[in-house]
């Protein structure tokens, strides 16, 4: 999600000054909430708050500005906000304060009677007059060295939407009235700019849907459908604008959402997908919906349990429709629960009771879509009566055992899968069938998760069932193009990394298992297989990855094919670590044209899938690279050559130093015996021994740098055969062969 861009920060210490007022603020606040006056929790939090405010305004009045989440310090905001800060903001928010100025410490009585103000309802200081009026002289509880101590600015809404730039007020009730009817397209160039401007800034936007929601009233229906007409043409307008910062706008009206009761929020999400939500080929909810961050989410779901003490089924309705992924809404309750706790209604002696069914009603599965309303209101009804299994005794312990067994997780996942086959069989609708596999798509999930890999083959052979075949045309719109956008879901989704994760624990069905899941989901799944291939070290899980990707044949090499030429190197070095694992030679033309790919890690690959292949004609074809490229790829190569470690790598070494041409291609030759060296084992001894005694008298300096090369490489061996033939050199050959071997014979034996 884009933010709209931050104000400056605040410099450290008064940034700590405003941590430590917000944390006393909010102590006192609590306490004050908790215990009657008097008591001595009060005492001591007022008292430290009496403290902090002498401190932080010992230098100069300390000026706090108030917003809807934050606090800003003489206009500026601390870069990373303790939790204290965005709980004192809503506290104060509430209460309709925009601001308040500290110029002194203050006194016990002074602080008391404030927190005294913000601990009844919001409501009930409104009906008063207001905290402004409240605390003025007309109030009657404040007097004067109180509020010179202490100056509150309450926030008008109605003033500030008349004067504070929002518009021109004609302009503004054109707006208004507009939405309110539907009527958005009637809106005029000078609306359209208005309703720009309001849109891409986030103060503006929540004065404009606090007045909208005020024109609509308590209508939940209609305050949603009115939101409706504000984001579909906010959609439009941005579509238009080519220069509007888009993601910033749409941040800011996600921000907006945040402010809704659940009521309007679930009415407004119930209307997605809808016709009416369409604005230019785009659905304008989801697209604000989808950019609500987890913060966003979090802050709505605590306000409204706050505002209704409670959750209710509303609520939970809209918190599922956000978030629809089980794992993550459990993850979103878990912060929410951990949010509402350190706020002031988390200290309340209720709080325990009311979360305790407020996570129960959150987490749990929605089954609304599939229960007659009426059936849904018995429900709801038997929750509220509900009473404890443990407590009836007028069952046989067998026919409750018996009846547990028909409802325990195993027996309700095959009810459920059974439902979806009997479901993806009757049904004919095209878009219904949609709807349907989609579910399906999402039960496989699930089943590959929990390692019931079974019944994912089940569900998913009849999805795939309706899947045309490869050369048979398609209409759009038809079951068989749905069945094939549902298997290009479950590709590209977590199925095969669930199932490959199965296989380092399980036995040979669950293999037999995962090799039947990948054949079913076809090539697609290639390129998932050769990640997990390039990363995973279990043996098991290569081998079986290995084999499914050969069993592909033909269609899995195609696949391999069509990532030679990608743009992401990458993607290339994956192409030629699936060749090596193909193994064979068939894949060395492309393997040849890997090997000069300008990306270092693509050539090694390569030259380890060469390495791998083991024959005459890989060889060659390495070998006619090497002779033929340029002095750049071929230095690119021999550095890959000398890296390598594999024992497969002496027969590539061997033939290249038997292949080519010492005059023109020494520089390969060198590579090779170095090559040899670092390898080392027995095999290597017999060609470093060759190219010892190899040399040509009419070039002395490349025959001398060859024997060099040669004594240091069987030298690095460490094989006693090696050692032999450099004691056997030194003592007996030639002699520049002579002077290349006593040198590493002196190193062996620790002499200077």
């Amino acid at each position: 999600m884009t933010d709209a861009p931050a104000p400056e920060a605040l410099d450290p210490q008064r940034a700590a000054h405003l941590t430590d007022f917000a944390r006393g603020c909010s102590a006192a606040a609590r306490a004050v909430a908790l215990y009657p006056a008097g008591h001595p929790a009060v005492e001591t939090a007022v008292a430290r708050l009496i403290e902090t405010a002498g401190r932080v305004t010992s230098a100069d009045a300390f000026r706090v500005t108030v917003l809807p989440h934050g606090l800003l310090l003489d206009s500026l905001a601390p870069a990373q906000p303790d939790q204290a800060v965005p709980e004192l903001a809503r506290l104060l928010h509430q209460h309709l304060i925009g601001g308040l100025v500290l110029h002194d410490g203050g006194d016990a009585t002074t602080w008391q009677t404030l927190l005294g103000l913000l601990r009844r309802p919001p409501e009930e200081i409104r009906e008063a007059g207001g905290i402004s009026h409240l605390w003025s002289d007309k109030g009657g509880l404040t007097n004067e060295d109180q509020r010179r101590s202490i100056e509150l600015r309450e926030v008008d809404y109605e003033r500030l939407l008349r004067h504070r730039g929002l518009g021109d007020p004609a302009t503004l009730d054109q707006i208004f009235q507009m939405l309110l009817s539907g009527q958005t397209d009637d809106l005029d160039q000078t609306a359209r700019s208005t309703l720009a401007e309001i849109i891409r800034d986030p103060a503006k936007l929540e004065l404009f849907a606090t007045e909208l929601a005020e024109r609509v009233g308590g209508d939940a229906r209609a305050h949603a459908e009115t939101l409706l007409h504000l984001l579909r043409s906010a959609t439009e307008l941005l579509a238009d604008d080519e220069n509007a910062p888009r993601d910033e706008a749409v941040a800011n009206l996600a921000r907006m959402l945040t402010g809704l009761t659940a009521e309007t929020m679930a009415d407004l999400l119930h209307r997605r997908g809808t016709p009416a939500a369409m604005a230019g080929g785009r659905d304008a909810v989801q697209a604000v919906v989808e950019r609500m961050a987890s913060e966003d989410v979090v802050t709505f779901v605590s306000e409204s349990i706050v505002a209704d003490h409670g959750a209710s089924h509303r609520l939970a309705e809209a918190f599922q429709a956000l978030v629809p992924d089980l794992d993550d809404r459990r993850q979103m309750v878990s912060l929410v629960g951990q949010t509402l706790a350190k706020s002031p209604f988390g200290q309340t002696d209720a709080f325990p009771d009311i979360w305790k069914r407020a996570e129960t009603l959150l987490s749990s599965y929605r089954d609304e879509q599939f229960v007659h309303e009426q059936y849904a209101h018995e429900l709801n009804f038997a929750r509220a009566q509900a009473t404890e299994v443990e407590d009836i005794s007028d069952d046989p312990e067998d026919r409750i055992a018996s009846w547990l067994a028909t409802v325990n997780d195993p027996a309700l996942r095959s009810l459920d899968v059974q439902l979806l086959l009997d479901l993806l069989g009757l049904e004919h609708d095209p878009f219904r069938w949609r709807d349907i596999a989609d579910t399906a798509c999402s039960h496989i999930e699930d089943l590959t998760l929990s390692g019931d890999l079974e019944r994912a083959l089940t569900l998913l052979d009849t999805v795939v069932r309706e899947r045309p075949d490869d050369d048979a045309p398609v209409d759009t719109d038809s079951i068989g193009s749905f069945a094939m956008a549902a298997v290009d879901r479950l590709v590209a989704g977590p199925v095969m990394r669930h199932a490959l994760a199965r296989l380092r624990t399980g036995d040979e069905t669950t293999v037999m298992q995962v090799k039947q899941l990948c054949n079913t989901l076809g090539p697609g799944i290639v390129m998932t297989l050769a990640e997990v291939l390039a990363s995973e070290r279990d043996a098991k899980v290569r081998r079986t990855v290995r084999d499914v990707l050969v069993g592909f044949g033909t269609r899995g090499r195609d696949a391999v094919r069509q990532l030679l030429n990608s743009p992401d190197w990458e993607v290339r070095q994956t192409a030629a670590f699936l060749l090596r694992e193909f193994g064979g030679n068939e894949g060395l033309d492309e393997l040849r044209h890997l090997l000069t790919d300008t990306e270092p890690l693509v050539q090694r690959e390569a030259m380890r899938a060469m390495v791998r292949v083991g024959d005459a004609r890989a060889y060659q074809v390495l070998a006619s690279v090497l002779a033929k490229g340029s002095s750049r790829q071929r230095a690119a190569l021999l550095l890959q050559l000398t890296s390598q470690r594999d024992e497969q790598a002496v027969p590539l070494c061997r033939y290249l130093l038997t292949h080519l041409d010492l005059r023109t291609r020494s520089d390969v030759s060198l590579a090779a015996i170095e090559t040899l060296g670092v390898v080392g084992g027995e095999d290597t001894v017999a060609p470093l021994r060759d190219a010892l005694y190899r040399g040509e008298w009419w070039a002395p300096f490349r025959t001398r740098a060859l024997r060099q090369t040669a004594a240091q490489a069987l030298r690095r061996t460490r094989m006693p055969a090696a050692q032999q033939v450099l004691r056997d050199a030194a003592a007996r050959g030639a002699w520049g062969v002579r002077a290349a071997a006593r040198g590493q014979v002196a190193q062996m034996e620790g002499r200077p």
